[in-house]
């Protein structure tokens, strides 16, 4: 029998983030749903002539005679949406996407298949939210004729389609101008690497002009945020990112530390983008957990962007809905479901740091899209280890960082490749030196050393390696060398907070106070609440530079939050004497006593390369009435 086959324009519609609203609420999200189906979208089809051809529940296939007709419904149909969200919170907004396709359909009963089908699905899928996506073939057709203006979104090699597809975008609201003649020339297509997952900004050369181009197969465009100007962008200026650590929603406690491990893992792999500035893990967990409005943190951490992410790990699959969203307003810039087997994990952390770097309209270089694609280990089960090993060294505790040990340890016998392996083992060893918790301090710093070194062999990139190399080259005096490993981590990750405090306390040791603080006070905004250390030479650097009072302002919080650390209560000593605030400086002094009885002046400060500076700080000491 002959199969029937006819010329349509076919419509998929889905709900973006449907997992993320079903997960905070399936009642009133099905009701919401079903009530926008009875109340704005069916009737809007059947106004156009439209007929359902399928529901998925999320979803809906539409098939139009006209395409005219199609498009027309569509954009009627998102801008009512995006008149009842504009009353709605951000986690009861409703954005749907949708592409539109004309092509050859196959007739099966009511359902229809094909390749013009299959077009169109993978047009929603790259649409952004509350917007439309449609193929060449539809915006040929539409012309004028719709009072609907697209914007070039570039060639896509969608997944599963032989032919690469050019595609044009629309959103409500957004003043689309008639394309000018240079975005309208045919270009040969040219293949899509499958791992291009960002869309880029490029400059029109000669017209001033930048033009958003899409992302590659299965990632979501979005509109360049207003704040991204030409001029910002030309000059690299770095917008402020925010990755709120990702939900757990495996229903088992005991798999936080993955969903945990994944945040840090997007956060390093987002700092790699040199127009980026990236929160630290530290600034960003201290959120964990807690209900916070988006503009509120966006103002505490100082950024304008916020990355949201759920993680479902069941056996061996995994499922992680990420979005972007504009901190002040709530928008939702970009949002993505990926669905991968577990061993494509590192394709799932990669997809997400391209998606935002391009939905933030960032202007990215090759070299750094290379960068930031995560190196997988041969072993899953090596990657897991180290998660956790990380997990229980970020406790803090001699029980903690024993059992990382033991963990990174036999993520290193699974996979003896394993660079992460190694780096973290490193950083275990230098956390006992830091801490006091071992008796040769020289022989573990060694061993951090060695460990970072093997580390790099395996990746010279690796910016853990390199912190840990750094760290040790500064506790062995080397100072060149720890500027260097200092210098080579922040090439390849400018938003590292490891590097910037590495380089704070090299440069203070080095005496080059001014650049110290520089160093500083970049780490503090990425990191509102680092390690003690990096507190105590900040506190530090401030006092050398007779800034005493910022000096005090930094090591009374660093004593609040470090009740037992000694060496931010002799520096605060220091500096209160200093302000003449002696009765403060006693205090601190008594509170040193207690914490070290054991405690040298002599020897306070003798890692400064300037005698002088060593000097100064004695004598704030003394000035406070040690004896």
């Amino acid at each position: 029998m002959k199969q029937q086959r006819r010329l349509a324009a076919i419509v998929s519609i889905d709900l973006a983030g449907y997992s993320r609203l079903i997960g905070q609420d399936e009642a009133g999200t099905l009701s919401a749903l079903k009530a926008l189906r009875q109340e704005v979208i069916d009737p809007g089809i059947a106004a156009r002539d439209g007929r359902i051809v399928k529901s998925t529940g999320d979803g809906l296939l539409l098939e139009f005679h006209s395409v005219v007709d199609a498009v027309v419904c569509v954009a009627e149909m998102q801008n009512a949406l995006a008149s009842r969200n504009a009353t709605l919170s951000t986690e009861r907004r409703m954005d749907f996407r949708a592409g539109v396709n004309l092509g050859d359909i196959i007739i099966d009963g009511d359902d229809i298949f094909g390749d013009g089908v299959n077009v169109a699905a993978r047009l929603q899928a790259i649409a952004p939210p509350g917007g439309m996506m449609v193929s060449e073939p539809v915006f040929e057709s539409v012309g004028n004729r719709s009072g609907i203006a697209f914007a070039d979104a570039g060639v896509h090699q969608l997944k599963n389609i032989a032919h690469p597809v050019r595609t044009y975008r629309w959103l409500p609201g957004v003043e689309s101008a008639a394309l000018p003649r240079w975005r309208r020339w045919r270009h040969k297509p040219a293949g899509v690497a499958a791992w291009t997952l960002a869309a880029l900004v490029l400059a029109a050369v000669g017209a001033g002009l930048w033009q958003l181009a899409g992302p590659s197969p299965d990632s979501t465009a979005v509109r360049a945020p207003a704040e991204v100007s030409t001029e910002a962008t030309k000059d690299q200026q770095r917008i402020g990112v925010a990755v709120l650590p990702f939900i757990n929603q495996s229903g088992d406690p005991s798999q936080e530390y993955f969903s945990d491990g994944l945040t840090e893992d997007v956060i390093s792999a987002l700092g790699r983008f040199s127009s980026l500035t990236v929160m630290s893990r530290n600034a960003v967990f201290s959120y964990k957990g807690k209900q916070v409005k988006p503009a509120d943190i966006g103002r505490e951490l100082g950024v304008q962007y916020l990355v949201e992410a759920s993680v479902r790990r069941s056996g061996e699959r995994i499922r992680v809905s990420a979005q972007l969203t504009e901190a002040s307003t709530g928008q939702l810039l970009w949002s993505q479901q990926y669905e991968e087997a577990l061993s494509d994990v590192f394709a799932v952390q990669d997809a997400i740091s391209q998606n935002v770097a391009g939905a933030l309209a960032v202007s990215l270089t090759k070299a750094e899209q290379q960068r930031a694609m995560a190196k997988a280990p041969e072993n899953l089960d090596a990657y897991d280890l180290v998660l956790r090993g990380r997990e229980r060294l970020w406790l803090g505790t001699r029980a903690g960082n024993r059992e990382a040990r033991q963990l990174f340890g036999r993520a290193a016998e699974a996979d003896p490749d394993y660079a992460a392996a190694y780096a973290w083992l490193g950083r275990a060893y230098l956390d006992m030196a830091d801490l006091g918790w071992v008796e040769d301090v020289a022989g573990t710093v060694d061993r951090a050393f060695d460990l970072a070194k093997k580390a790099l062999s395996l990746d010279p990139d690796n910016v853990e390696a390199l912190s840990v190399l750094g760290s040790a080259h500064a506790r062995r005096t080397e100072y060149d060398e720890a500027l260097a490993a200092s210098e080579r981590l922040l090439e390849i990750n400018p938003s590292d907070v490891r590097g910037l405090f590495g380089r704070l306390s090299v440069l203070l040791w080095l005496g080059r106070i001014d650049e110290a603080i520089e160093a500083g006070e970049q780490g503090f905004r990425f990191d509102p609440n680092p390690a003690a250390t990096s507190v105590f030479n900040l506190g530090l650097a401030y006092y050398e530079v007779r800034r005493h009072a910022d000096a005090i302002r930094v090591l009374e919080r660093g004593a609040a939050r470090f009740p037992d650390n000694w060496n931010i209560r002799a520096a605060l000593a220091a500096a209160y004497a200093q302000e003449g605030r002696l009765a403060d400086a006693a205090d601190a002094l008594e509170a040193l006593r207690r914490l070290n009885p054991f405690f040298n002046l002599a020897e306070f400060g003798d890692r400064f390369q300037d005698p002088e500076l060593q000097a100064y700080l004695q004598e704030g000491i003394r000035k406070a009435g040690w004896q």
